[in-house]
């Protein structure tokens, strides 16, 4: 980014597992390399949402093309520990499917009875960021919009952010994310934490329960602390919407891009023919600590994925193949500056000021209206 900011070439192959909201307008303003050609008859193999999540549009020929090559699926987890939901008197069958009842089972049962059983006040039920860097925010907060179907973006690519029922909607789910921290269920350090700050408070055992995209907390077990990666802590199904529908789950696409600045183009789309071609794409997602699963549907048929004495793969494995997914909106609606939202952080910023500033879900909603149709009307 600061190469780019400061009118210096850029790489010639861009891929990371932080995820970038500058690729759509990247595509749009002509910087990106269409790479359909290089995929080619590959692109049969890769799941059909996650081609349509790259496939975007060039604003300076109108045309849509290929401008992004999936590397993985990045699919939003709950992990718990079973040692401490025991010293609260419950089990893993003890947590409620209810959307409603599953939030109110860890801050009103769990908490008091795990800091009761263990004579501390410094364990919280939830580990919910509440900050406006994590990206963990952003994930949170949008898989509480599924949950209450306040998506201001149809699937039908219409815009419906000034629908009265999307507004109420937005201001229920701002509401009950922001009630964790409001309830003391989440560490009050919440409001400052980075992208691995819950990843720390769980692994260190101050929090019983957190939603986390990707497979890095288990990972981060399974060599060091093998015993917790298998018998203790556990992968576990979202709870259904709120209002009792399959909760679609949050899940994106980790993409690489080729520049057409970068100074070797057709090195570049070698590679990535190389990458998909040559079946080193499925070897990466063996090797790469598993924190993605694979973008193609063939790979996670197999025993890597589908290990049933995993505790956690299968489970990631089984969430992504059959529960549904939220949508993004870029495709649906075909207009980048949706990703502008995301660059300014538009919705942490409100639950950050929710929290810290007091304001109410109802300010908060409506100031973060009136700044996305600003956006995407410019």
């Amino acid at each position: 980014m600061a190469a780019l900011e400061a009118g210096r070439r850029p790489p010639d192959f861009i891929f990371t597992v932080i995820s970038i909201q500058h690729y759509e307008q990247w595509a749009y303003e002509a910087r990106l390399v269409d790479l359909s050609e290089a995929v080619g008859h590959f692109s049969d193999l890769f799941d059909r949402d996650a081609l349509e999540r790259v496939t975007l549009l060039d604003g300076t020929t109108g045309r849509h093309g290929l401008f992004l090559l999936p590397m993985g699926f990045a699919t939003h987890h709950v992990h718990a520990w079973k040692s401490l939901l025991k010293q609260a008197g419950f089990t893993v069958e003890d947590i409620p499917r209810d959307w409603e009842a599953f939030w109110a089972f860890w801050c009103d049962q769990v908490q008091p009875a795990v800091r009761e059983a263990l004579g501390r006040d410094d364990v919280w039920a939830i580990g919910l960021p509440m900050s406006v860097d994590s990206v963990d925010t952003v994930n949170g907060f949008w898989q509480f919009v599924d949950a209450y179907e306040a998506d201001y973006v149809a699937r039908d690519g219409r815009l419906v952010i000034d629908d009265p029922d999307v507004r109420r909607r937005l201001i229920k789910a701002i509401d009950s994310y922001t009630a964790v921290y409001r309830k003391g269920c989440t560490p009050p350090d919440s409001v400052t934490w980075d992208g691995y700050g819950n990843n720390a408070q769980f692994l260190a055992q101050t929090i019983v329960m957190t939603p986390n995209q990707t497979l890095s907390i288990p990972n981060a077990l399974r060599t060091a602390r093998p015993d917790d990666y298998y018998d203790n802590a556990v992968t576990i199904d979202w709870p259904d919407g709120a209002h009792g529908q399959p909760l679609p789950i949050e899940t994106s696409v980790n993409r690489a891009a080729v520049f057409k600045d970068g100074g070797h183009v057709a090195t570049a789309k070698e590679f990535v023919r190389f990458l998909v071609g040559e079946g080193w794409l499925a070897h990466y997602l063996d090797f790469a600590g598993e924190r993605m699963l694979p973008p193609m549907p063939k790979l996670l048929d197999a025993p890597f994925w589908l290990d049933p004495n995993d505790p956690h793969r299968m489970r990631s494995a089984m969430q992504l193949l059959t529960r549904p997914r939220a949508g993004s909106y870029v495709p649906l609606s075909g207009d980048w500056r949706h990703s502008k939202v995301e660059q300014e952080a538009i919705w942490p910023k409100a639950v950050h000021r929710i929290v810290t500033e007091g304001i109410s879900p109802e300010q908060a909603v409506d100031e973060a209206i009136a700044r996305i149709k600003q956006i995407l009307s410019e």
